[in-house]
């Protein structure tokens, strides 16, 4: 099965506006791994991410935002999202995607002309990699909730009583 592709055009105003971005997602493998160094990158900048734990993976990256980043060192922070960017390619002709220039050569050959773009195309790069996390984020937080309380928290088939009082 292939991996699942995004075809993006830049909404900006300027140089990059209407141009054509292809972002493929990281194998499930690396994309875990990736995550997996994301979160100790920020924990290891020191800074409090709630719900970030160590070993977390990809999942808590998601629930972190792409906020994660401030809590890093720079250095840090620019290798991993140069990883994420190595998911992104320009296509310099859209009647012709096939052809495609990865994000760095375009870059440096400045077929990306606008600061704008490469933030936005960080942005769906991420969103891309976390966004199947949204519809399950309710479940992490009531999860992450449950593992809290440890024993005290009720056993979800325990029975429950209601009792009414007289009017």
């Amino acid at each position: 099965m292939a991996l699942k592709q995004k075809t993006v055009t830049c909404p900006h105003e300027g140089a990059d506006k209407g141009k054509v971005f292809i972002i493929t997602r990281m194998s499930a493998y690396e994309a875990d791994k990736w995550g997996r160094h994301a979160v100790q990158a920020a924990i290891g900048g020191g800074g409090a991410i709630p719900g970030v734990t160590e070993g977390g993976g990809l999942a808590e990256v998601a629930a972190a935002g792409v906020g994660i980043f401030g809590a890093m060192e720079p250095a840090r922070m620019d290798e991993l999202i140069d990883q994420l960017l190595e998911c992104v390619a320009y296509v310099p002709d859209p009647a012709n995607p096939s052809v495609t220039i990865p994000f760095k050569l375009a870059a440096r050959t400045d077929q990306i002309e606008e600061i704008p773009t490469v933030g936005w195309l960080q942005k769906e790069a991420f969103a891309l990699h976390v966004d199947f996390f949204k519809g399950v984020g309710q479940l992490f937080s009531l999860l992450s909730l449950l593992l809290q309380m440890g024993n005290s928290a009720p056993s979800p088939d325990a029975e429950t009583s209601v009792s009414v009082s007289p009017s």
